[in-house]
């Protein structure tokens, strides 16, 4: 794929092949939608977006939405922007929040999972719980002004 032809360096065809095929749910579409990017760049193919909030102005220092975006489902904003970059990706957003209701039927199929939820409830940790159980990978993001933190559960 000459797409990812730079990505030689790192991976091999055959581990690039695998990087398409992995599915990711992205839960959270602040933080998220920088590793979401990232990880559309870099050969990840398959990824689902759940997010029930709407763009804010204060989004836009740190999280990858434009002015045009305000007021509009981060999800959907955040599926189309990708969809830009690569339109042969398969991108899946739910305008919704992840909840006790919704999780486990969210996490069918997933391959690895990255919590950038909101800690507002214990929804996080129901979030990374049903994972564990599922041998789902986790990835921890966090924010610290304009430098990060990631750990992986």
């Amino acid at each position: 794929m000459e797409r990812y032809n730079r990505n030689r360096i790192y991976v091999s065809e055959d581990e690039q092949e695998k990087v398409r095929e992995t599915r990711i749910l992205l839960g959270g579409a602040g933080i998220g939608s920088i590793i979401a990017e990232c990880a559309l760049r870099f050969g990840f193919e398959n990824i689902v977006i759940v997010d029930g909030d709407r763009v804010e102005l204060s989004n836009l220092n740190r999280q990858n939405y434009v002015k045009s975006d305000i007021g509009k489902s981060k999800a959907e904003c955040l599926a189309k922007r990708l969809l830009r970059i690569n339109p042969k990706a398969n991108i899946q957003y739910h305008d919704t929040f992840i909840d006790k209701g919704n999780v486990k039927e969210l996490l069918e199929g997933v391959d690895i999972a990255i919590n950038a939820l909101d800690f507002k409830s214990d929804i996080p940790f129901v979030f990374d719980d049903l994972c564990s159980k599922r041998r789902i990978p986790v990835l921890h993001p966090y924010n610290f002004g304009w430098g990060a933190f990631l750990t992986i559960i």
